[in-house]
């Protein structure tokens, strides 16, 4: 089975999603796991609280990842080694995750 279990996803710069295996967890286990791990950006004092709501199960969109050994050239990520990212369905070594994007929890 794989190792990858739950972490943050970012754009090079700054996180953007919380990313959560599917097959491991619930979706209500991914809320509170998202909750747990950023609880930090929930918090007025930091931040100035960049998350303004919590999570919902609506929130949660379904995608599929895999383990490169290599970051691929459609990612636009400039950096060496091993990643994490999205891929098609069905892709040797892929599985589902829960995914919960940041933008969303931002308004109201």
């Amino acid at each position: 089975m794989c190792k990858f279990d739950y972490m943050n996803f970012n754009d090079g710069s700054s996180d953007v999603e919380f990313v959560v295996h599917a097959s491991k967890y619930t979706k209500l286990e991914a809320i509170e796991l998202c909750v747990q791990e950023n609880d930090w950006q929930f918090m007025e004092k930091y931040c100035d609280g960049t998350l303004i709501r919590k999570p919902t199960v609506e929130d949660i969109k379904e995608r599929i990842v895999r383990y490169y050994v290599s970051v691929p050239d459609y990612c636009g990520y400039d950096r060496e080694g091993v990643c994490y990212t999205y891929c098609k369905r069905n892709e040797r070594g892929s599985f589902p995750v829960w995914v919960i994007i940041f933008d969303n929890l931002v308004t109201v």
